[in-house]
C-alpha cells in the first residue's frame, strides 16, 4: 500500500465529553477576550475544518478589532495554546474509535500516516497528549494550520513532508469529518475518506462526495481507505 494518508484530528481523531463548547473551542474564546468586549466571541465562527489562524482572524473581525491584525492573531495563537494545555488537564480529549489500532495496521500495509489539521502544530500535540495518542503519530510527518491559513495548502505541505520520507508520487488519501476537508483534499487531487461520528457530519460528507464514509477510526477506516485507493480514476 504505496499511499500517503493524513489525519484531519478534531473530529476526526479526537472527540470529547460533555456538551460543546469543547476544551479547543473555550480556549480559543478565552485567548481573545482582551482584545474584543464579546462575552463569546467565538459566536457565529465555524471552527470545524478552518485552521487555528484563520479562526481566530474571523473572531477579531467579526468582533471590529482596529489594531494590528496579524500581530493580534499571533499574540492569540500563544495564548491559546497556554489556555489549552489548562483546559485539557480539566478535560482531556478522547479518542475516536481505534486510532491506534487503525494508524498500525496501515503502516504495517506500508502507508505513511502523516496529519493534515488546522490546529497549529504546538496545539495538535497537547491534544493528541491528552487523548493518549501523541506517540500514535509523527509530527514530523504532517502539515498544520502553523505551516498555512489556507487548508489545501498545509495538505500540499504534508503530502510533500511524507515524500521526504521515500513517498514520493504516492497516492494520498485524507481523512476528515467535515466538506472542508472533502474541498482541500479535491484541491490537491487527493481521496477523501470521510470519518462521521454523528448525522450531520455524515450528511455534509455525503453532500460534498467524500469517497467513503466511516463511523469511526479502526478496521472498517483501514478497509475503506484500501477500497478508494483501488479504484481506478
Amino acid at each position: 500500500m504505496r499511499i500517503v494518508v493524513l489525519f484531519d484530528l478534531d473530529g476526526t481523531v479526537l472527540t470529547f465529553d460533555g456538551a460543546s463548547p469543547g476544551p479547543g473551542r473555550v480556549a480559543m474564546r478565552r485567548a481573545v477576550r482582551d482584545w474584543v468586549d464579546l462575552e463569546d466571541a467565538t459566536s457565529g465562527v465555524r471552527f470545524a475544518g478552518r485552521t487555528d489562524r484563520a479562526i481566530v482572524r474571523a473572531m477579531l473581525t467579526g468582533a471590529g478589532y482596529r489594531g494590528d491584525l496579524d500581530l493580534a492573531v499571533e499574540e492569540g495563537i500563544a495564548r491559546y495554546l497556554v489556555l489549552l494545555a489548562d483546559e485539557v488537564r480539566r478535560r482531556p480529549y478522547l479518542p475516536v474509535g481505534d486510532v491506534t489500532g487503525a494508524v498500525t495496521r496501515l503502516r504495517a500495509r506500508g502507508a505513511c500516516v502523516g496529519l493534515g489539521t488546522g490546529n497549529v502544530r504546538e496545539g495538535a500535540a497537547i491534544k493528541l497528549a491528552s487523548a493518549g495518542l501523541l506517540a500514535s503519530f509523527d509530527l514530523e510527518r504532517g502539515g498544520y494550520g502553523s505551516d498555512a491559513e489556507d487548508r489545501s495548502e498545509l495538505l500540499r505541505v504534508a503530502a510533500a513532508r511524507c515524500a521526504q520520507a521515500s513517498f514520493a508520487g504516492a497516492e494520498v488519501v485524507v481523512v476528515g469529518d467535515t466538506r472542508l476537508d472533502v474541498e482541500a483534499a479535491r484541491a490537491i487531487g487527493a481521496k477523501v475518506v470521510g470519518v462521521a461520528a454523528t448525522v450531520s457530519a455524515r450528511e455534509e460528507l455525503e453532500e460534498a462526495r467524500a469517497d467513503a464514509i466511516v463511523e469511526a477510526c479502526g478496521e472498517a477506516l483501514v478497509a475503506a481507505i484500501e477500497a478508494v485507493t483501488s479504484r481506478r480514476s
